[in-house]
């Protein structure tokens, strides 16, 4: 298979996904500062009339959902929606699908299946035209300082079950959490993916417009060689043609 997979970075767990006539949106998370221009000039929804779009919302929260993505539904002809079930009812629209952890779901050359968050809603292995690709959600190792070694641990374990149902799995492209937030944590959940799971490219998320991550992770890469996969992210907006191998 040859080719090139377009991914655009649109802000915080946002990505959107192009290859070949199907594009693919997670997590959509507008402009932190309602800059309405920004974002149109980062999704360009008439660009987008000729294409197969499916939109994907991991969980409820608002760094997560933002209901502006269902009015996207009256403008592009063939546009389709894939809501953990944790969000709210009143956007269970019949033409929502809902799923919940360890769904899976087929629909016309689409496999979607999912997997429990360690915090809300689900993380997303996404079947298509011959390439896989995972977004996490909030599927993440979240160690914080400040919490119990009980909390801690439970959390470790948690984490590793679910990153053990993808080891079967050859992934194309991973969408990962890496929140600076944790700290010296900050990338324990994204390197034991890398560690555990065949993934040829990554993409860094949740890291809050602090792209300073950017910089451990490349620093990290000295030590670690397979953090070399991890693609490094300069602005909103950015895109990265990732080539199938």
């Amino acid at each position: 298979m040859a080719g090139h997979i377009k991914v655009k970075y649109l802000s915080h767990s946002g990505f959107m996904i192009e290859y070949k006539n199907t594009v693919l949106i997670f997590d959509y998370y507008p402009d932190p500062h309602d800059n309405k221009e920004l974002d149109a000039k980062i999704i360009d929804l008439s660009g987008l009339k000729d294409k197969k779009v499916l939109v994907f919302s991991s969980h409820r929260h608002p760094d997560h959902f933002n209901p502006v993505i269902l009015s996207w539904k009256n403008e592009l002809n063939d546009i389709e929606y894939y809501f953990s079930s944790d969000i709210p009812k009143k956007y269970h629209h019949e033409f929502v699908c809902l799923l919940r952890p360890y769904q899976t779901y087929e629909d016309e050359g689409i496999r979607i299946q999912t997997l429990k968050s360690t915090d809300e809603g689900v993380a997303f292995l996404v079947s298509f035209s011959g390439i896989t690709v995972y977004h996490a959600g909030d599927l993440n190792w979240w160690h914080w300082n400040d919490e119990s070694k009980a909390a801690n641990n439970d959390m470790a374990a948690r984490f590793k079950h679910e990153i053990s149902l993808l080891k079967d799995v050859n992934i194309d492209i991973a969408f990962l959490a890496a929140d600076p937030r944790q700290e010296d944590a900050e990338l324990w959940g994204l390197n034991w993916f890398m560690e555990h799971v065949n993934v040829k490219t990554v993409f860094p998320m949740h890291f809050w417009d602090d792209y300073s991550i950017m910089d451990r992770i490349k620093s990290q890469a000295q030590k670690k060689p397979g953090l070399k996969k991890v693609r490094l992210i300069s602005k909103r907006g950015e895109v990265f043609n990732v080539p199938i191998t």
